[in-house]
């Protein structure tokens, strides 16, 4: 079983030869020093237009001083001290979830519209890196290694985790001493990249919840097999190779840069005799992946809102915060002398009262604690 539920670009990294005006830099230059002072991130807004973004209070090599954050619908953003429009100043590398959204093309016009909303000016543009992903619904899939077939010098690097039970008792297992491999990384960037992986297991691990919206898959499901084939292609593969630099150069030339990789490594099928591997029959998750890659991928999109993202990253906020507010409020009731019978019966209005009474004796320093925390999660009100 090898059924397709998404295929769409989960990476569209973008330079921009431009820059902001001089006012803007002293304005970074003030959240930065009061991020850094924090040690935590704080909420700027920028230009004449307001554009709201987190800014670290650190800046990153390559010459980037300022990393800002424009949300779960926006872009990471690194940006250089430097005025002059001539020079690659502004690189944008837009969430998972603003391409979810809004497709590749709509995420490269926000972003355009979002450094002139900072006040700042564009020259031209450069993509540096695509990824494109395909998440394949499977059934008793092992992933192994010596199925992969690639050139003799190319990198390949499994990565080993540890083995869940299988739900179906009828269901293949090939034990490797307990473990098993989650994933495995071909070629290296800034080249061309393939990594074939178990997204299920990920998306859940990193609190990515909203990809189980994009498939319609219940996340409670531990029968559920999600594998994820993912193309990347990086500066030198795209520049270099294929000579695609602009959006333009993308969208005619984005599918030969996918098939060509699809093509050049490939994932074998199991239990083959036959020893030359060119006659070797691909596995179904690979002739899913190439067929999809077949397609115009330039229209490809997931269906997912604006407004299921926001919703979904609520949601996640709230059961994160709930599992804090649980785990503090037990630590609580241990500290002032209940027995587990109590905190299970009585915690709840222990809480509650000594909230109030915590609540009352903070009087105005509580509201500089509120005005934090909606700055943290501005992006989700």
């Amino acid at each position: 079983m090898a059924e397709l539920l998404y295929a769409g670009f989960d990476t569209l990294d973008v330079a921009f030869q431009g820059a902001l005006p001089e006012e803007i830099m002293h304005q970074l230059d003030e959240a930065r020093d009061r991020a850094e002072a924090q040690q935590e991130k704080v909420l700027v807004q920028i230009g004449p237009n307001e554009v709201q973004a987190h800014i670290q209070g650190h800046g990153m090599r390559g010459g980037y001083r300022y990393l800002l954050d424009t949300g779960p619908l926006g872009a990471k953003w690194m940006i250089k001290r430097n005025t002059d429009a001539a020079q690659w100043n502004l690189f944008a590398s837009p969430r998972a979830t603003t391409l979810l959204a809004y497709g590749y093309k709509e995420t490269f016009r926000r972003l355009l519209e979002e450094i002139e909303r900072m006040g700042g000016r564009v020259m031209g543009h450069s993509i540096n890196r695509a990824d494109f992903a395909m998440d394949v619904e499977t059934r008793g899939f092992e992933l192994h290694p010596e199925q992969i077939v690639a050139h003799s010098h190319s990198k390949v690097s499994p990565y080993w985790g540890k083995r869940t039970e299988a739900q179906d008792e009828d269901q293949p297992v090939t034990v490797f001493r307990g473990r098993r491999v989650e994933s495995i990384t071909v070629g290296k960037q800034p080249g061309r990249q393939i990594i074939i992986y178990d997204k299920r297991r990920e998306a859940i691990e990193r609190q990515k919840p909203f990809w189980f919206e994009v498939w319609g898959k219940d996340r409670e499901n531990k029968d559920l097999e999600v594998w994820r084939v993912e193309v990347r292609a990086g500066k030198s593969e795209l520049k270099h190779k294929f000579r695609l630099s602009t959006l333009q150069d993308f969208e005619a030339s984005i599918g030969d840069v996918i098939t060509d990789a699809l093509a050049n490594i490939r994932y074998l099928a199991d239990w083959q005799l036959d020893s030359n591997v060119s006659r070797q029959e691909l596995h179904p998750l690979w002739r899913a992946a190439q067929e999809t890659a077949g397609r115009d991928l330039t229209e490809l999109r997931s269906g997912l809102t604006p407004g299921q993202v926001r919703e979904v990253e609520r949601t996640l906020a709230q059961e994160r915060y709930l599992g804090m507010c649980a785990g503090n409020a037990i630590g609580l009731g241990i500290a002032d002398g209940m027995s587990d019978e109590e905190i299970q019966k009585r915690l709840p209005e222990l809480v509650a009262a000594k909230l109030a009474r915590h609540f009352r004796d903070k009087g105005p320093a509580l509201h500089d604690t509120i005005k934090r925390s909606r700055e943290r999660l501005v992006f989700i009100e």
